[in-house]
Protein backbone atom coordinates (compact mmCIF):
# COMPACT_ATOMS: atom_id res chain seq x y z
CA UNK A 1 0.00 0.00 0.00
CA UNK A 2 1.27 3.32 -0.97
CA UNK A 3 2.04 5.92 1.66
CA UNK A 4 -0.76 7.58 -0.52
CA UNK A 5 -3.40 5.88 1.73
CA UNK A 6 -1.77 5.22 4.67
CA UNK A 7 -1.40 9.15 5.26
CA UNK A 8 -4.92 10.72 3.93
CA UNK A 9 -6.13 10.95 7.85
CA UNK A 10 -3.63 13.86 7.82
CA UNK A 11 -5.60 17.11 7.06
CA UNK A 12 -2.92 19.37 5.87
CA UNK A 13 -1.26 16.63 3.81
CA UNK A 14 -5.27 16.25 2.32
CA UNK A 15 -5.07 19.89 1.48
CA UNK A 16 -1.86 19.33 -0.65
CA UNK A 17 -2.72 16.65 -2.37
CA UNK A 18 -6.17 18.40 -3.84
CA UNK A 19 -4.20 21.22 -4.47
CA UNK A 20 -1.36 19.51 -6.39
CA UNK A 21 -4.61 17.70 -8.41
CA UNK A 22 -5.87 20.57 -9.36
CA UNK A 23 -2.16 21.79 -10.41
CA UNK A 24 -1.58 18.52 -12.25
CA UNK A 25 -4.91 19.24 -14.15
CA UNK A 26 -3.57 22.78 -15.20
CA UNK A 27 -0.67 21.17 -16.67
CA UNK A 28 -0.79 20.50 -20.72
CA UNK A 29 1.64 18.37 -20.39
CA UNK A 30 1.98 15.89 -17.27
CA UNK A 31 5.53 14.56 -17.02
CA UNK A 32 4.97 10.46 -16.27
CA UNK A 33 7.87 9.03 -14.42
CA UNK A 34 10.00 6.18 -13.70
CA UNK A 35 12.51 5.02 -11.20
CA UNK A 36 16.15 6.15 -12.74
CA UNK A 37 17.43 2.77 -11.59
CA UNK A 38 15.15 0.08 -12.08
CA UNK A 39 12.36 1.58 -14.60
CA UNK A 40 9.39 1.63 -11.70
CA UNK A 41 6.25 3.60 -12.03
CA UNK A 42 6.63 6.33 -9.73
CA UNK A 43 3.81 8.73 -7.82
CA UNK A 44 3.87 11.98 -7.81
CA UNK A 45 1.12 11.80 -4.51
CA UNK A 46 3.98 9.15 -3.04
CA UNK A 47 6.77 11.65 -3.83
CA UNK A 48 4.79 14.64 -2.06
CA UNK A 49 4.15 12.41 0.75
CA UNK A 50 7.96 11.86 1.28
CA UNK A 51 8.69 15.56 0.65
CA UNK A 52 5.86 16.96 2.81
CA UNK A 53 7.65 20.01 3.85
CA UNK A 54 7.59 21.10 -0.05
CA UNK A 55 4.86 23.15 -1.40
CA UNK A 56 1.99 21.24 -3.99
CA UNK A 57 3.78 24.00 -6.75
CA UNK A 58 7.06 23.40 -5.57
CA UNK A 59 6.33 19.57 -6.04
CA UNK A 60 4.92 19.78 -9.46
CA UNK A 61 8.17 21.93 -10.93
CA UNK A 62 10.72 19.01 -9.44
CA UNK A 63 8.49 16.44 -11.04
CA UNK A 64 8.07 18.27 -14.24
CA UNK A 65 12.07 19.35 -14.40
CA UNK A 66 13.88 17.09 -17.02
CA UNK A 67 17.08 17.43 -15.62
CA UNK A 68 15.78 15.38 -12.29
CA UNK A 69 15.59 11.89 -11.98
CA UNK A 70 14.09 10.15 -9.01
CA UNK A 71 14.49 6.84 -7.83
CA UNK A 72 11.72 4.05 -6.08
CA UNK A 73 11.91 3.72 -2.54
CA UNK A 74 13.59 0.14 -3.10
CA UNK A 75 16.36 1.94 -5.00
CA UNK A 76 16.69 4.93 -2.31
CA UNK A 77 16.79 2.11 0.27
CA UNK A 78 20.16 0.57 -1.24
CA UNK A 79 21.33 4.01 -1.82
CA UNK A 80 20.59 4.70 1.87
CA UNK A 81 22.39 1.38 2.66
CA UNK A 82 25.78 2.53 1.83
CA UNK A 83 25.11 6.11 3.80
CA UNK A 84 23.83 3.55 6.58
CA UNK A 85 27.75 2.15 6.01
CA UNK A 86 29.28 5.34 6.66
CA UNK A 87 27.48 6.26 9.76
CA UNK A 88 27.88 2.64 10.90
CA UNK A 89 31.94 3.13 10.92
CA UNK A 90 31.56 6.23 13.03
CA UNK A 91 29.16 4.86 15.55
CA UNK A 92 28.85 0.94 14.95
CA UNK A 93 26.30 -0.15 18.11
CA UNK A 94 23.92 2.21 21.18
CA UNK A 95 22.43 0.19 23.70
CA UNK A 96 18.53 0.69 24.05
CA UNK A 97 17.58 2.90 27.30
CA UNK A 98 15.38 0.79 28.49
CA UNK A 99 16.88 -3.03 28.55
CA UNK A 100 20.25 -2.40 26.80
CA UNK A 101 19.73 -4.54 24.09
CA UNK A 102 22.58 -3.64 21.90
CA UNK A 103 21.34 -1.75 18.44
CA UNK A 104 22.85 -1.40 15.37
CA UNK A 105 22.58 1.46 12.59
CA UNK A 106 20.74 -0.75 10.46
CA UNK A 107 17.59 -1.57 13.18
CA UNK A 108 17.47 2.20 14.21
CA UNK A 109 17.23 2.77 10.47
CA UNK A 110 13.85 0.74 10.58
CA UNK A 111 12.68 2.32 13.72
CA UNK A 112 13.03 5.65 12.41
CA UNK A 113 12.14 4.89 8.92
CA UNK A 114 10.49 8.07 8.12
CA UNK A 115 13.54 10.30 8.75
CA UNK A 116 16.32 11.55 6.44
CA UNK A 117 19.47 10.05 5.69
CA UNK A 118 20.96 13.10 7.79
CA UNK A 119 18.56 12.79 9.85
CA UNK A 120 19.60 9.80 10.95
CA UNK A 121 23.43 10.38 11.13
CA UNK A 122 22.73 13.51 13.88
CA UNK A 123 20.47 10.98 15.63
CA UNK A 124 22.62 8.55 15.96
CA UNK A 125 25.44 10.49 16.52
CA UNK A 126 23.93 12.59 19.38
CA UNK A 127 24.60 10.86 22.60
CA UNK A 128 21.84 12.94 24.02
CA UNK A 129 19.44 10.65 22.18
CA UNK A 130 17.52 8.72 24.00
CA UNK A 131 17.42 4.92 21.53
CA UNK A 132 14.72 2.55 22.25
CA UNK A 133 15.37 -0.99 20.12
CA UNK A 134 11.21 -0.95 19.76
CA UNK A 135 8.43 0.55 20.58
CA UNK A 136 7.34 -1.47 23.46
CA UNK A 137 10.73 -0.46 25.25
CA UNK A 138 9.85 3.23 24.11
CA UNK A 139 6.23 2.97 26.26
CA UNK A 140 7.87 1.20 29.14
CA UNK A 141 10.80 3.63 29.98
CA UNK A 142 8.49 6.61 29.75
CA UNK A 143 5.50 5.06 31.89
CA UNK A 144 7.81 3.96 34.48
CA UNK A 145 9.15 7.90 34.23
CA UNK A 146 5.26 8.65 34.96
CA UNK A 147 5.26 5.99 37.69
CA UNK A 148 8.08 7.54 39.69
CA UNK A 149 7.82 10.98 39.14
Amino acid sequence: MSLFFKKLNNAGLWDKIQKLRELIKAEIYFKKRTCWNCDKDLNIYDFLNDNVDFSPEYILKLWQTSILEFHCCECFRYLKIHELKNIEKVVKERKCLFCETPIDIYKFSKFHNYLKIFELRNLWLDTNFQVFCDNLCQRKYYNDLLRFS
